[in-house]
């Protein structure tokens, strides 16, 4: 019992330390991924308790195993015992000699995993794996979201959705009409809706089989250019994390906003890929501004007053409301529409004046046209614009598309224009805390777990030597996603945070056998071969069980795990490569380390030797 306590105590701290992190994590999803850690902690406690307290109870009462007596036990016993014996024999006649030419090799090891690690990194680094901070998740719908300029006509609105609309019916029936949905309809209801300077249209997807985003890219080829619109959104995912590149940009002064908002679409339209690029400013529409004269005051009459007839001819006054069903209709009261088709007839207004009847409108105010936004957007007192781009699925990152504009065009605008202050927002800047977060929490992480194995293992290098499967579960979380197929995303690096916490126990079982066999006066490479025999089965065992635990994950095609399939190939594959790193690399660290330790010495005796030989002056 004392034998085991130890390596099991610190198999499911290290495990619980590891993945703590993930419920700091900043971003929207990351907290609603939340549940996962607190499950796993949870369930980790009990498991503790069971083992070391409640399984050694059940064992004490189990007395010796009696043989089987129905053909089906005997059969299954067998099938136990052949197992057994064939990882015995593997262990024994397989893995023991590759164990003891590795060590014979032991730097060349350490170097042949050095690449390997240094080549799944590039592989990531260098844009070999498709990277999406928010995985996108084909949904049953797609969504066209399209926003017209402030204060603009509702006619328009309605003209642009009924001209999306009547595109998506157009694919609908050739899309209906492919062999390949095997004659069930692919595309079903259509719905579009207009409200003020927003204009939705909604196309159902029949069936899992229909890709979305192609009809979505089919769809927004087809509609034209959509000039007119302020900006144009096609949505075919279940969750919209929004464009993945957006600038903000501010200055004091609102001209060069103008003028840079040009640049800046220009820039990110030159880049492959990019599409749908869009500002958040409005084009200045006239705006009426009144101003009061001098003989305004002699008749009290106020500015407000002036502003409130003017509206209420022109726009109209609530004269009463008359109950219809459910609604109400209100009763305006307004000039006639020929009166109210030109400014110019404000000068043949009147003007009602407190006690004195009306007045010409000339007589108390003048007015004058003005170019006026309908939204200002501030930031530290400064105006902003914000840019937003969208990027092909199959295009160039959008953090290398950011990092090439910052590099080729933001020293010119700069220049330019000083009082200009850019910054990222959106995805990508939620892409970058959550990394920096990832970051800290993990070197926190390693830090409590190599203090506190520091203290129990008595050493400053075996702490080190445990570790060493955390970046290798990263390397077999990188391959795993390029063998599947996945894209990177937020949940895979959540993956490789709970893949470090399970790794780790596999190392910290051997060198615990390790150091009771050297303890026992065994020469080093003995103990490391007789330690590599005696734990092959359970780290082997370990590791496929968690393996083939969550293939059916893996393998489920349901929308929903498609979210914990990235999650799951970073832990299980991370898991399966580490187990290489436990059984070879491991025991060659332990064998250089062993080697410096006595080059160490040696160099040290050599020193003190010296020291005593040399004759002191007298």
């Amino acid at each position: 019992m004392r034998e085991v306590v130890k390596p099991v105590l610190f198999a499911v701290i290290s495990t619980m330390v590891f993945f703590a992190p993930m419920m700091f994590m900043p971003g929207e999803w990351a907290h609603a991924a939340k549940g996962i850690p607190i499950v796993v902690l949870l369930a980790l406690t009990f498991s503790l308790a069971e083992c070391l307290l409640i399984l050694p109870a059940h064992l004490s009462k189990i007395g010796p195993e009696k043989p089987p007596t129905t053909p089906l036990l005997k059969q299954l016993t067998l099938w136990r015992h052949a197992c057994a014996d064939w990882l015995m024999s593997v262990a024994k006649n397989r893995y023991r000699p590759l164990l003891r030419w590795a060590l014979q090799h032991h730097v060349l090891v350490a170097g042949f995993f050095l690449v390997m690690l240094s080549l799944s990194l590039a592989f990531y680094g260098g844009g070999w794996l498709r990277s999406a901070f928010f995985p996108r998740i084909n949904s049953d719908f797609v969504e066209a979201r399209i926003t017209m300029p402030e204060g603009g006509a509702f006619l328009q609105s309605e003209q642009v959705m009924q001209r999306v609309v009547e595109t998506a019916e157009t694919l609908k029936s050739e899309w209906n009409q492919r062999s390949e949905y095997e004659g069930a309809p692919a595309i079903g209801s259509i719905l579009g809706r207009a409200r003020d300077n927003e204009v939705e249209v909604f196309v159902q997807a029949l069936g899992q089989g229909v890709d979305t985003e192609a009809f979505a890219k089919a769809l927004r080829a087809a509609s034209g250019s959509l000039n007119e619109a302020k900006e144009v959104r096609m949505d075919y995912t279940i969750r919209d994390p929004g464009k993945p590149i957006r600038l903000v940009l501010a200055s004091r002064n609102i001209e060069d906003l103008e003028a840079l908002a040009a640049d800046v679409r220009a820039a990110l339209l030159s880049y492959p890929g990019v599409f749908d690029v869009s500002d958040s400013f409005d084009s200045p529409r006239d705006e009426l501004v009144l101003e009061l004269k001098p003989a305004a005051e002699t008749l009290g009459i106020g500015l407000a007053d002036v502003a409130r007839q003017v509206r209420q001819a022109f726009y109209g006054a609530e004269a009463q409301r008359i109950p219809r069903g459910r609604e109400d209709v209100k009763v305006m009261v307004r000039y006639p529409e020929k009166e109210r088709l030109a400014i110019a007839n404000l000068n043949d207004m009147y003007i009602r004046v407190p006690g004195r009847g009306e007045v010409p409108f000339e007589s108390v105010a003048s007015y004058r046209v003005e170019a006026g936004y309908q939204k200002l957007e501030r930031l530290d007192r400064l105006r902003t614009l914000e840019i937003d781009a969208d990027v092909e699925t199959n295009g160039p990152p959008p953090r290398e598309i950011v990092d090439a504009v910052f590099r080729d065009y933001l020293p010119t605008w700069l220049q330019q224009y000083p009082d200009l202050y850019v910054n990222l927002d959106g995805e990508l800047q939620e892409e970058i805390e959550f990394r920096d977060a990832t970051v800290r929490l993990m070197a926190l992480a390693m830090m409590i777990i190599y203090a506190l194995m520091a203290v129990a293992f008595r050493s400053y290098w075996q702490p080190m030597l445990i570790l060493t499967a955390v970046p290798f579960g990263l390397m077999g979380a990188i391959f795993g996603h390029m063998i599947l197929g996945w894209q990177v995303s937020l949940f895979s690096i959540m993956g490789v945070t709970a893949c470090a916490g399970v790794v780790v126990n596999d190392n910290l079982v051997l060198i615990d056998r390790i150091n009771r066999l050297r303890g026992e006066g065994q020469e080093v490479v003995s103990a490391l071969l007789q330690a590599g025999e005696d734990r092959f089965r359970p780290i082997i065992l370990t590791s496929l069980t968690t393996f083939v635990g969550l293939l059916p994950i893996m393998s489920e095609t349901s929308v929903q795990a498609q979210f914990l399939i990235p999650m799951v190939t970073s832990l299980s594959f991370g898991v399966l490569f580490a187990t290489g790193v436990t059984l070879i690399l491991v025991p060659a660290l332990y064998l250089i380390a062993e080697d410096l330790s006595a080059f160490k010495s040696r160099f040290l005796d050599r020193d003190q030797r010296h020291q005593r030989e040399t004759p002191s002056p007298s």
